[in-house]
């Protein structure tokens, strides 16, 4: 069964929504589907979609719509309820209808709960096209540090979203309990978990050799959810403790606040950019209070690059699953955390484990899983 598949796509390298676009894309066009990709951009400026060029403009129908002008917090702080929201960008929802009538897409397969694909849901919903919503960050955890009604508002964007979806794909249980408990208030039956799927030039490649050198690092953008100031914290406290090691952060944030001088910054990379890096490091630590799924530690686990995940991590999951439970913590306890960092800092990933990993995680298998559940939603 051949199908017209229409997602969100991104291109920003730092986000693991952009890795999870590319693997889905590789997966279904090489199964003979066609795609068509809809990017939203807020950005005025746009560098060519390198990342998109392998795919053929025949099975690949790329459509970019600029939002620069309406910006999303400025448009919630204007308005008292989602309804509100909704006016200011009716514009933009038209001509996603637009390109949905023109395309004629069998299926929806959404990426993410924030307000483009929201959007593209509304869209979606009114020509008459069945959704299937592929989580990636509960926006009610990333949005709880936020005004009480900006936070009512995008509460109520995402529960639109997971009421209109007909099939809902969650990255973990985690991830799963915690929308059915705090966004649907029920147990949703329309629901699999399958993990996020890793791209090949993570998992193809041999063990890695163990950093001779102390090297500790993190990834992602910096948000309250992210708790990348524990990363800064732990970091002062082993230099104190006179463990010498150095600090990077790979982030696209430009300006954070109570950083350490000490910590090295360096800007999103490609894929291959970030393999490079990985492979230079002896830790990758990631702290967030809530994720979803944590594509960065797997990414560099599949290496054989030691990780340390907080508990709250989707991800924990698989660690368990491949025997590498000594690399989760509960990052409240810092005492914990600093013995981890210096134990598991430069150590092996044993063959049998990462084969584990890499067998849980590979992008094929995953993305046969997603294909039956789009089969599934025409149906």
């Amino acid at each position: 069964m051949t199908m017209r598949i229409a997602m969100n796509v991104t291109r920003d390298y730092v986000a693991g929504i952009t890795s999870s676009n590319i693997n889905i894309l590789n997966t279904l066009l090489g199964n003979d589907h066609e795609m068509v990709g809809i990017e939203v951009t807020g950005k005025i400026h746009l560098k060519s979609p390198i990342i998109f060029r392998s795919f053929a403009p025949e099975t690949f129908d790329h459509h970019t719509l600029n939002l620069h002008h309406l910006p999303i917090n400025q448009v919630v702080k204007k308005s008292r309820t989602l309804r509100d929201v909704e006016v200011a960008y009716k514009p933009a929802i038209a001509l996603i209808r637009g390109i949905l009538r023109e395309t004629k897409p069998d299926c929806m397969l959404l990426n993410g709960t924030y307000f483009i694909p929201w959007l593209i849901a509304l869209a979606a919903r009114a020509e008459g096209i069945p959704v299937v919503l592929w989580y990636a960050g509960v926006l009610t955890r990333e949005t709880e540090h936020y005004p009480a009604r900006s936070r009512r508002i995008f509460k109520s964007m995402e529960q639109s979203m997971v009421r209109q979806a007909k099939k809902i794909i969650f990255p973990s249980d985690l991830c799963r309990k915690e929308v059915e408990e705090r966004v649907a208030g029920k147990r949703l039956r329309n629901s699999y978990v399958v993990p996020n799927p890793i791209t090949p030039i993570f998992t193809e490649q041999s063990a890695a050799e163990p950093s001779l050198e102390r090297r500790i690092a993190a990834v992602g953008r910096y948000s309250p959810v992210k708790n990348f100031d524990a990363y800064f914290s732990l970091h002062r406290r082993l230099l104190k403790e006179k463990w010498l090691h150095t600090a990077s952060f790979v982030t696209s944030t430009e300006k954070i606040p109570r950083m350490p001088r000490t910590v090295r910054i360096a800007p999103p990379m490609t894929q291959e950019g970030l393999k490079r890096f990985y492979l230079t490091q002896g830790l990758i630590i990631c702290p967030s209070t809530f994720e979803t799924f944590g594509n960065v530690p797997m990414e560099a686990a599949c290496l054989g690059i030691p990780v340390l995940v907080n508990k709250t991590m989707g991800c924990a999951d698989i660690l368990r699953q491949a025997g590498l439970s000594n690399m989760i913590a509960d990052f409240t306890n810092e005492d914990e955390v600093v013995r981890k960092v210096k134990e598991l800092c430069g150590q092996y990933i044993l063959p049998r484990q990462l084969n584990a990993l890499r067998k849980l995680l590979d992008y094929r298998f995953i993305g046969s899983e997603i294909e039956g559940v789009l089969k599934s939603s025409i149906k």
